[in-house]
């Protein structure tokens, strides 16, 4: 008796199923490289950024957190575009991120966490700097990944984190607003 052939007439050999599934990744991977996109200050479509509401993930954070949070009514040109709320070493931490006017980036993070917790949290082991005073306030200061400052100080019994690669007069301007705000 001999053995069975293979049959070649119909079936897809391996080599062609291999070029298929190959295929299918690479469409996929140029698919999510083109959702993601890494643009230089200047250059962002304002229109296209997603937004958030401020006040009502200010509501819900405060419903869910154990600490009172703030949610800074910005000017119009500053667009509030992310929120979340993560575990922190010694804590929780709610965070806002706003696009700048100068198209630049950045995010007021409140926690009851250690502050070690807070700024490993978002920046790994970052660089400590000269600490910086701002409306009598002293904050200890860190350079992070891509150069993003990094400022961290308590605020009425909050721990508070701003950082980002906008100007210090934009995190000035961030913490201003938001120490004004309920």
């Amino acid at each position: 008796m001999s053995s069975p052939k293979a049959d070649r007439t119909g079936g897809i050999g391996p080599f062609a199923l291999g070029t298929i599934v190959l295929a299918v990744i690479v469409l996929a991977l140029t698919g999510l490289t083109r959702a993601c996109s890494v643009s230089s200050p200047g250059t962002v479509d304002r229109g296209s950024v997603q937004r958030i509401d401020v006040a009502d993930a200010t509501r819900s954070a405060a419903a869910t957190l154990p600490f009172p949070v703030r949610g800074p009514a910005m000017p119009a040109d500053w667009i509030p575009q992310s929120t979340d709320i993560r575990d922190v070493a010694g804590g929780r931490a709610f965070r806002l991120g706003w696009l700048t006017p100068d198209n630049t980036f950045v995010r007021l993070v409140q926690s009851n966490g250690t502050a070690e917790g807070l700024v490993a949290s978002e920046q790994g082991e970052p660089q400590a700097g000269a600490p910086v005073s701002v409306d009598g306030l002293t904050w200890a200061t860190y350079r992070g990944l891509r150069s993003e400052a990094i400022w961290v100080s308590d605020v009425g019994g909050v721990r508070w984190l701003v950082t980002g690669d906008a100007t210090p007069a934009r995190f000035v301007q961030l913490i201003t607003v938001a120490r004004g705000s309920p």
